[in-house]
């Protein structure tokens, strides 16, 4: 990428927040009476989180390299392994698709020892469950 172009995603970025801020989480998030924690506090930090990065990316790009064609194709192919878990978790919920979601994204970066397989199939779709389900009594999908 040349400096042009992280100055040109980092705009996008940037732009992607403030639309994430300001025009689809007041349209999608609904007010909740009571609780500690409102339901776009997570939301509002992440979209805040992507703004600050776009910008930096836009003011101070990084040094320009080649990229090798395999990694595209890994980036592409990541990107269609999350679109179709969240078309899955959409149907089947959560619980069921989110192991399976969580193994194929391990093994696409190349994790094949069996404990860390089991602890992010596992492991992390519990506490994941445990902290949204239990502790902060939002549904999941």
């Amino acid at each position: 990428m040349t400096f042009q172009t992280d100055r040109i995603v980092g705009l996008i970025v940037a732009t992607l927040g403030l639309m994430l801020l300001f025009v689809i989480f007041p349209i999608a998030i609904e007010d909740v009476e009571g609780g500690s924690i409102q339901p776009d506090t997570l939301p509002n930090a992440v979209a805040g989180f992507l703004v600050i990065c776009g910008v930096l990316l836009a003011l101070k790009p990084g040094e320009s390299c080649a990229r090798d064609p395999q990694e595209l194709m890994m980036v592409l192919l990541y990107i269609v392994v999350m679109a179709l878990g969240l078309f899955a978790m959409s149907r089947f919920g959560f619980v069921i698709v989110s192991p399976v979601l969580a193994l194929a994204i391990m093994l696409l970066f190349g994790e094949r020892r069996p404990f860390w397989l089991a602890l992010g199939c596992v492991g992390m779709p519990a506490i994941i469950w445990l902290l949204v389900v239990q502790i902060l009594e939002r549904p999941l999908p």
